[in-house]
């Protein structure tokens, strides 16, 4: 293998490092990204099988930014996205055993059984609750101060399992929930920020999307633009500062290599960092928890299926003592997901809520989220398909103190001249948080190439 001057060595092929490497690539920087996997696209994975699209990783794309919105149109890709349909704006949460809808405007919220007119009442005092001088706090306490115990119980842990797979109690509201953080910070108030951000606000048009063939066919577009760039089954084993240069010693299908380059653009999670780069100055990265998740598809046909699946999912929350984290009703978010007739759940296990479930055997899993659904959603009989994915640390826990772990990368950055290091764990864990982190990421590489 050869290198060109000023060229950037991009570690790992997930949306964050492909991301990066097509803003790179328009600038005249010579990119290798290598990648373990014989695929791209890390954690976005879908699995076509007899007329069954599952997504084994994110489901879907919350589009809301312009810069997203025009990576899309560039790789023309959005002709080729799907939008979910309006039904997707409905939520549902299980309580007492069924499940209910979430009320999604004022005049619902008043009227939903999904609270009590006691945590009704006592939203309207959020106004007049002081706000906190503390420099971080949890999810679990940030919502019970301002808002009560049971919008944190029906609401708020079910979304927090949803997204980030997590504890509530563990997880830092200013990192995963930040604009919640900010209105109190700004305004004094979760109801007052609303109000006032409803006012100003222009925002960009958003829009809750997939792709044709699956999430997969995002990275797999960004890949083929860049070309023999992007190296897969290629294992990088040790990168190594050499001079003013960074040299990569790995394996591939034909033996091992060696390359050099100006920049070393990493990807990789958190606690593999110490091992590659060989030095203890990446060691308290490895405790960084990730939560282990299971992903378990179930199809059956129409008439085995009570409930109308009339909307995006359905989350169980915690107190409602269900194993199972909740489920998509992923046929009713997008065309093309289920053969004719038939329906697909796509029913998520383990998380930080029962971390050890994720660990159980495909055929264990799937008898306790078949039990489980099947009674909420009033299903008969076994599913007609069925498919599994463990991931065994699948999503960075932005725990409260979580700015000490930024701070720790920031600080690797500073002493580790020419090394950048973005993922999932630095700048928000969804897609587009992702894609955005890795064009700020491409800005910084850019601005570093010109000092030299």
């Amino acid at each position: 293998m050869t290198n060109k001057k000023r060229s950037v060595g991009i570690l790992g092929a997930g949306i964050s490092g492909l991301s990066a490497a097509y803003k790179l690539s328009k600038n005249n920087i010579a990119i290798t990204v290598y990648e373990k996997d014989d695929q791209v696209g890390g954690a976005i994975k879908t699995h076509n099988e007899n007329g069954w699209l599952v997504e084994e990783g994110p489901n879907t794309l919350m589009v809301k930014h312009q810069q997203v919105w025009d990576f899309l149109k560039e790789l023309d890709l959005i002709n080729k996205s799907i939008e979910a349909g309006k039904t997707a704006k409905k939520r549902f949460i299980v309580k007492d055993g069924q499940p209910t809808p979430l009320p999604m405007s004022p005049s619902n919220f008043l009227t939903t059984n999904l609270f009590s007119a006691k945590a009704k009442f006592r939203l309207l005092k959020e106004p007049f609750i002081p706000q906190s001088n503390k420099a971080d706090e949890s999810i679990a306490d940030f919502i019970t101060r301002r808002l009560g115990r049971e919008p944190l119980d029906y609401a708020v842990n079910p979304f927090v399992s949803g997204i980030y797979a997590g504890d509530p109690k563990k997880l830092s509201v200013k990192h995963t929930f930040e604009p919640l953080w900010d209105m109190e910070q700004q305004h004094g108030s979760l109801l007052k920020g609303m109000f006032k951000r409803d006012r100003n606000s222009n925002p960009p048009k958003r829009a809750l999307l997939s792709f044709e063939k699956g999430n997969q066919q995002l990275p797999m577009t960004i890949a083929n633009a860049l070309g023999n760039t992007v190296q897969t089954e290629t294992k990088i084993q040790s990168v190594l500062k050499s001079g003013e240069r960074w040299t990569v010693e790995g394996q591939q299908k034909n033996g091992t290599f060696t390359d050099e380059h100006d920049i070393i653009l990493s990807t990789l999670p958190a606690h593999s960092l110490s091992a590659i780069f060989e030095d203890t100055i990446f060691a308290p990265l490895n405790d960084l928890p990730y939560a282990p998740l299971c992903v378990v598809a179930l199809g059956f046909s129409d008439n085995q299926i009570g409930h109308p699946l009339d909307g995006f999912g359905m989350l169980i929350p915690e107190v409602e003592n269900c194993k199972t984290l909740g489920a998509l009703f992923s046929s009713s978010l997008f065309p093309g997901r289920a053969p004719k007739n038939h329906q697909l759940l796509t029913c998520f296990i383990g998380g930080a809520r029962n971390p050890e479930l994720a660990e159980k055997s495909e055929n264990e899993l799937r008898t306790i989220v078949l039990d489980e659904i099947s009674k909420l959603l009033n299903i008969t009989g076994e599913p007609t398909y069925s498919h599994f994915r463990f991931w065994p640390k699948t999503i960075p826990q932005y725990e409260v103190g979580y700015d000490k772990v930024l701070n720790q990368i920031a600080e690797i950055e500073n002493q580790k001249n020419g090394l950048f290091i973005v993922g999932n764990f630095r700048g928000g864990v969804s897609v587009p948080d992702c894609i955005l982190s890795g064009f700020e990421t491409a800005k910084k590489v850019q601005t570093f190439l010109k000092g030299r």
